[in-house]
């Protein structure tokens, strides 16, 4: 049997078929590469959740953008919601205000560096504070992995 130079064997078509298969297995298995608009959209979330939370006093909000494995500089998680319990806890109506700043990100890591405000109403004693946190991407979703300010309870 002869066979031309166009006809292919059906091996080899299967062969290339099983190849392109497990290529596609593969790379589906890899992170995505997400925009980096996408990215800073995600970490502008974070933080207006983190004004709202602070502004309403919900403890419960403030836990959801929080790592739960959250660390910095030796004080865990546990450390930030004791602390954020004290400031909650006060009488007066807390208003949160910071400076947005252009998030440095790499990856599924991000970084901010802003002013932040903390002022109390009605007896007008506020706190200024350069702050920076850092943030990671988990499955998608951005949490506060560090950094963040303690001690600020009245």
């Amino acid at each position: 049997m002869h066979r031309s130079s166009t006809d292919k064997k059906p091996s080899s078509r299967i062969r290339l078929l099983i190849s392109a298969l497990a290529a596609s297995v593969f790379l589906s298995g890899c992170d995505v590469e997400v925009p980096v608009e996408e990215s800073i959209a995600g970490v502008d979330k974070v933080l207006e959740i983190r004004k709202q939370a602070i502004d309403n006093k919900d403890l419960a909000l403030y836990k959801t953008i929080l790592l739960p494995d959250y660390s910095s500089s030796g004080v865990p998680y546990e450390s930030v919601i004791d602390d954020i319990e004290r400031l909650f806890s006060t009488d007066e109506k807390i208003e949160f205000i910071y400076q947005k700043a252009q998030p440095s990100i790499a990856m599924n890591s991000a970084r901010v560096t802003h002013m932040i405000e903390y002022k109390f109403i009605p007896s007008g004693k506020s706190a200024k504070i350069r702050e920076t946190i850092n943030l990671r991407r988990i499955e998608g979703d951005w949490f506060i992995s560090g950094g963040i300010t303690l001690g600020l309870g009245m």
